[in-house]
């Protein structure tokens, strides 16, 4: 017996993968019995517990090992979130994308002067703000998609959403190589900028080509369109990381223009269904493995702060252009709050920046840890609502 068994037990990808998905859905059950926590609550509940500040069975050895199905996972989502940018309507709703950029801004600069005014240096004080731009596209996509909101207000969401994603993918992209060669001559870091920015924008046109031509050996069957969408998707990842550029971004250019540049329709809007429910609920426990709290407790005023700032940055911005748009005051209020939540996509950035730089400000890392933690917590349940009081949301899935 000995000689096949080895105790403790070896965890395993494959053995983590099947745990993620049966504990992520056992606390989403629980979750959505309480009739007031949508489901994303109970897979982050799991992904505490099981994770270092929890009971320990998930290890950071073991999430190392599991990266290929983050991958997948943000993968589907930036690809989806792409393909919620529709040119169209920015031409229809000529305030969404001032709008989109002024909440954008507004959150960058204040959370900068707060991490600055802290006595963070410039850089850090930077990349924090950058990572406060985004919003997690998967809570906003998760929630709609669990109470069926359908509506102008969560297409609205939808759209900045991917906007202010956008922009903060773009400037992460920029600021990355600083941090990772801050001791290089400005040409060197230059000419790393952009080929990490253009490199990325390229890979995704490219991406798109191959697509659109493989779909005419597919047709528009859904079938074959779906294992043709996820193999761009897994290898636009691949080709991405082989040639040192942002993943993120190239997956995010690759669904913008699957969704505008697809003139003659030669692409169906295929739904990931099924695929990207196993995969969201990966994502989403892995995501509360991540969560560290200690930094509530490090740095208290600073994580307070950089709260209040970006949930009031988000809501003016959206104020500002609400009359363009043609909002009321009540519709201004609930599309600012869907767009607070942080979750995967800012511990996404957060990782690249200590795999680029291991010896980068751990001050920083613990307050944007802390951050993602309080919004990934409050967040879905902020969503949830905001939604539920547009009367978009149909029916609630219980």
């Amino acid at each position: 017996m000995h000689d096949f068994l080895h105790f403790p037990l070896h965890i395993n990808p494959v053995f983590l993968f099947g745990l993620t998905l049966l504990l992520g859905l056992l606390g989403g059950e629980i979750a959505k019995l309480t009739r007031i926590l949508p489901r994303i609550s109970g897979y982050i509940a799991v992904g505490f517990l099981v994770g270092p500040n929890g009971f320990n069975i998930v290890t950071k050895t073991l999430l190392i090992d599991a990266s290929f199905f983050v991958d997948i996972a943000l993968g589907l989502i930036l690809f989806d979130l792409g393909r919620h940018l529709d040119f169209n309507w920015l031409r229809h709703d000529r305030g969404l994308l001032p709008m989109a950029i002024t909440e954008s801004f507004l959150t960058f600069a204040a959370v900068f002067t707060v991490l600055f005014l802290f006595k963070l240096p410039w850089l850090p004080s930077a990349l924090a703000a950058t990572i406060a731009m985004a919003t997690s596209p998967a809570v906003v996509l998760m929630v709609a998609h669990d109470i069926s909101s359908e509506g102008p207000i969560t297409r609205r969401t939808m759209i900045l959403t991917s906007l202010n994603n956008l922009f903060a993918l773009i400037l992460f992209t920029i600021l990355l190589p600083i941090a990772h060669i801050k001791s290089s001559t400005p040409q060197v870091i230059s000419e790393h900028i952009t080929y990490r920015l253009l490199g990325s924008v390229v890979l995704g046109l490219i991406m798109f080509m191959i697509t659109i031509n493989l779909s005419r050996l597919t047709g528009k069957n859904k079938d074959s369109q779906f294992v043709l969408f996820v193999g761009a998707i897994a290898l636009s990842i691949g080709m991405a990381i082989s040639l040192n550029l942002s993943t993120m971004l190239t997956l995010f250019t690759l669904g913008v223009v699957a969704r505008n540049f697809d003139y003659k329709h030669k692409l169906t809007e295929v739904d990931f269904g099924w695929l990207a429910r196993l995969f969201f609920v990966l994502l989403f426990v892995v995501t509360g493995v991540y969560l560290k709290l200690d930094g509530l407790w490090k740095f208290t005023w600073i994580v307070l702060i950089f709260l209040i700032v970006k949930i009031l940055a988000k809501i003016c911005g959206v104020f500002i252009f609400s009359a363009t748009s043609r909002l009321t005051k009540q519709q201004a209020l609930t599309l600012g709050v869907t767009l607070l939540p942080m979750a995967e996509l800012a511990i996404g950035m957060s990782n690249r920046l200590v795999y680029f730089n291991p010896n980068f400000s751990y001050q920083l890392i613990t307050i944007i840890t802390a951050v993602v933690a309080v919004l990934y917590i409050l967040g879905p349940i902020a969503v949830q609502l905001a939604f539920i009081k547009t009367g978009e949301a149909e029916k609630l899935s219980y």
